[in-house]
């Protein structure tokens, strides 16, 4: 009785081997079919809430900022011998470039930048380029209506401006620094993925330079700002 009831353990130990191998093949043919299954059936993931690419219409580049300020802006608004030029940025998404008259009684300095954005999560509404554009925009104006604590700059006039863009504003600052008095009045772009900023400075007074009308430096951030834009127009697009 004892080796017959031994025989019949062994028995089911064998059978109950048989079952875990044979079931172990069942799930593993089970997991791979599962895998065929999801392969054949699988559909795009569900897109990200935010863009992560330009879109269609968003430009890919920006100008040479030197070379957008023609010969007839420099020369109407930066009159004077020995005008210079230095390009302080310069790839296919960010350049920027300085023009400067030192020849008295002018003391004159235009800024030019123009600059494309990508999309970023973190921007406005969907991350867009143009929503981040849209921020960077709002962060100059914001930085010239009220400069760091430390800065010598006062806060700026704001005023908008229409027909240029899709946004734009002017903005206007005294400065007034040992004995020294600037003016200077900066217009800032938006279009779509694109900001423009244009300044004008001119030194109103001290050491012999000036002065210089605040039409004439608004009249000629304007104009350098408008020249940027046009040359913007022309770059290619998504």
């Amino acid at each position: 009785m004892r080796r017959r009831g031994r025989a019949a353990a062994t028995r089911l130990r064998k059978s109950r081997r048989r079952v875990y191998r044979w079931g172990g093949a069942a799930i593993a043919a089970c997991v791979i079919a599962a895998g065929i299954v999801a392969i054949m059936t699988h559909h795009n993931p569900k897109p990200l809430p935010y863009v992560t690419s330009l879109q269609h219409g968003e430009f890919t580049s920006v100008p040479n900022a030197c070379t957008s300020v023609g010969t007839s802006v420099l020369n109407q608004f930066l009159p004077g011998s020995g005008r210079t030029t230095t390009n302080t940025q310069a790839s296919t998404t960010n350049s920027q470039c300085s023009f400067t008259v030192d020849s008295k009684p002018n003391f004159l300095v235009m800024q030019v930048q123009a600059e494309s954005f990508q999309p970023f999560a973190a921007a406005a509404a969907d991350g867009s380029a143009t929503g981040n554009a849209q921020d960077n925009y709002a962060l100059a104006q914001l930085g010239l209506a009220h400069p760091p604590k430390k800065s010598p700059l006062p806060r700026a006039q704001i005023s908008k401006l229409t027909g240029m863009g899709q946004q734009a504003f002017m903005a206007f600052q005294h400065e007034h620094v040992v004995g020294i008095v600037t003016d200077i009045v900066t217009v800032v772009v938006r279009d779509r993925n694109v900001v423009i900023i244009a300044s004008l400075s001119g030194q109103e007074s001290g050491h012999g330079f000036g002065p210089v009308p605040v039409a004439t430096l608004e009249a000629g951030a304007r104009a350098a700002a408008q020249a940027v834009l046009a040359k913007v127009m022309t770059e290619p697009t998504a």
